[in-house]
């Protein structure tokens, strides 16, 4: 797996939410900021927090109990710093095997663009991450994200999309040539009553709840 090294998250802002979303995805970021500002709960966990770019544009309240998961240390350490004003605890953890959680311990659990760099040949071989969320989140509690895929019905991809995932699966940063917009669906209704699922160009977003 690609490592989300420091160097990398210097320029991740701006390539990830300002060129890559608008420009090759088609998803401008702030429909993924508008899952955090209908969902975030008073104990949130971020999988994949990134340089915490999106809790930040997510005006969490001030009184939040930020959790933070990532298997790489430097993310989780960029993004604590960056949410000076929430009560942080990070957590170092490949999300695809048990998380280290206690069960319905979470309001709302958030993995924004994370699937396509998790490995695996499909959706399906990635759904310890949902079984866990499920696990992990309280009754009432929000399970939401978004992942860029090439596959499913509804999925826009360009040329230019699809020129550059096949540039970043050759490179390892993406793992998502089998990744399905209609199997992420089934994939989540296995682990909650509830699903809400579209995409915007090729990426898929999604909320879930029991």
């Amino acid at each position: 797996m690609f490592a989300y090294n420091r160097s990398f998250l210097s320029g991740y802002d701006f390539l990830v939410h300002t060129v890559n979303c608008n420009l090759f995805w088609q998803c401008p970021t702030r429909h993924v900021v508008d899952l955090y500002r209908r969902h975030a709960g008073a104990r949130h966990l971020d999988i994949g927090p990134g340089t915490g770019a999106l809790l930040r544009r997510s005006r969490l309240s001030t009184g939040t109990a930020v959790h933070l998961m990532d298997l790489n240390e430097g993310p989780l350490e960029v993004a604590r710093k960056a949410l000076p004003r929430h009560r942080v605890e990070t957590h170092r953890q490949d999300v695809l095997k048990p998380w280290d959680l206690d069960e319905a311990s979470m309001d709302s659990i958030a993995m924004s663009l994370v699937f396509h760099a998790l490995p695996g040949d499909s959706i399906g071989a990635k759904s310890t991450a949902v079984q866990e969320a499920s696990r992990v989140l309280a009754p009432g509690g929000r399970f939401f994200g978004a992942t860029i895929l090439p596959l499913g019905r509804s999925v826009r991809t360009t040329a230019r999309a699809r020129w550059l995932m096949d540039s970043y699966i050759r490179r390892g940063i993406f793992d998502n040539a089998g990744d399905d917009a209609d199997e992420l669906d089934s994939v989540l209704r296995d682990s909650f009553g509830r699903v809400r699922s579209w995409t915007k160009g090729c990426v898929a977003l999604w909320e879930a709840w029991n």
